[in-house]
């Protein structure tokens, strides 16, 4: 596929996936399980794989860009790994909004020295 289709239907899936509000905490799981399945080799090439790396940017994206207290050379499979364990474990949060649900997971495992 040229790399501007490809660029577009990711736009086209991104934009679709968020239509109805703010991402939330249950779409995000999800969207770990599908890259769970990807590293487990029992994901489906089309859709876990584009949910998966909906996950890794989404969550790169977010610890990225907020005010946190991370060690230095926080490697970023393990941020994807801290939000969806967090996810897993705190089931009646998921209607929350993603993006607060990640900042409350790497602050629950790094939180600020005062």
């Amino acid at each position: 596929m040229p790399k501007i289709g490809l660029g577009l239907l990711l736009l086209f899936y991104a934009a679709a996936a968020c239509a109805g509000g703010y991402l939330d905490g249950k779409t995000l799981l999800e969207r770990f399980d599908a890259r769970q399945r990807m590293i487990g080799d029992t994901g489906n090439l089309g859709s876990d794989a584009i949910d998966a790396g909906f996950y890794i940017g989404y969550v790169q994206g977010a610890v990225e860009s907020m005010a946190l207290c991370i060690p230095d050379k926080l490697a970023a499979s393990r941020a994807e790994e801290i939000v969806g364990k967090y996810l897993k474990s705190h089931a009646k949060e998921l209607d929350r909004p993603a993006s607060l649900l990640v900042k409350k997971a790497i602050e629950e495992t790094y939180p600020c020295k005062r």
